[in-house]
């Protein structure tokens, strides 16, 4: 698996595999991750909960403050205007 890829379990048992499109650290300190699922295209995102006893490991947990996602949605939008301009 690529280093910017994970894998997550869905209702059904089944691994999907999704692509890191980026990170964020907000002022609070609390590491944001955006990504794609690969099976549907579809985009979302998680808070990162590092683990303390293992660096490099942690746990994905869902956003659920409106202002967290509005956030989210303005990086968002400014990661998909690069993602144009690179293309042109």
């Amino acid at each position: 698996m690529k280093e910017d890829q994970f894998v997550v379990v869905n209702d059904l048992g089944e691994e999907i595999v999704c692509n890191i499109l980026f990170t964020h650290e907000a002022a609070d300190g609390r590491n944001f991750v955006v990504f794609e699922f690969s099976d549907t295209h579809e985009i979302s995102a998680a808070l990162y909960i590092e683990d303390p006893d293992k660096p490099g490991e942690g746990i994905l947990q869902d956003v659920e403050n409106e202002e967290d996602w509005e956030m989210l949605e303005e990086l968002m939008s400014h990661y998909e205007e690069d993602e144009e301009t690179i293309h042109l």
